[in-house]
């Protein structure tokens, strides 16, 4: 709560906000002189060993850095934002779903109403063959949209940590006070 929090903390997200921007193009650069990603704690689970036992990177965290290298010019901060944003919406999708479907909705009404709830949930008539593929199988449907997004936020925080490592060692013997 905002008001337990002693007057010198900033939230994460506005310390995270208030860092110098890291380009994709600069996290891209960074990842590729990185010595050995298993020597990551953001990255060591998404790296193992192939069939002759050699390092071989997830497919997953390979798609995710080549689909932020299509904008090299966005931000590792509005990546993170738009994992967050990401994930939100397919716990809430999930939530409400759960919730109409207890309260015993049929499914044709069930469709009808979600389309009425929120735009951002992904549910509006242009878009009706997903969301009754979604509706049989939700589980389904996100979890490789969470899993994809549960990556870019780790690629988006190691960015933005670069960035803070960068101010903490550019600012000498005696680095600023950080928040908590």
């Amino acid at each position: 709560m905002a008001a337990d929090r002693p007057s010198g903390d900033a939230p994460l997200l506005e310390r995270l906000a208030g860092l110098p921007p890291v380009s994709v193009a600069e996290l891209i650069t960074l990842l590729e002189a990185l010595p050995d990603l298993s020597k990551e704690p953001l990255f060591a689970g998404l790296v193992g060993v192939d069939e002759q036992g050699e390092p071989a990177v997830h497919p997953l965290l390979t798609a995710v850095v080549e689909h932020l290298g299509q904008r090299p010019e966005g931000t590792c901060y509005a990546a993170l934002l738009e994992a967050l944003t990401g994930m939100w919406n397919a716990a809430v999708r999930g939530a409400v779903v759960a919730r109409l479907r207890n309260a015993g909705l049929p499914a044709d009404d069930l469709l009808l109403r979600l389309q009425q709830l929120s735009p951002t949930l992904g549910f509006q008539a242009d878009n009706r063959e997903w969301a009754r593929q979604w509706l049989a199988d939700p589980a389904a449907q996100d979890a490789q949209l969470v899993q994809q997004c549960v990556v870019r936020l780790l690629l988006a925080l190691r960015g933005l940590a670069e960035a803070r490592a960068r101010l903490l060692a550019d600012s000498g013997s005696h680095p600023p006070k950080e928040a908590r």
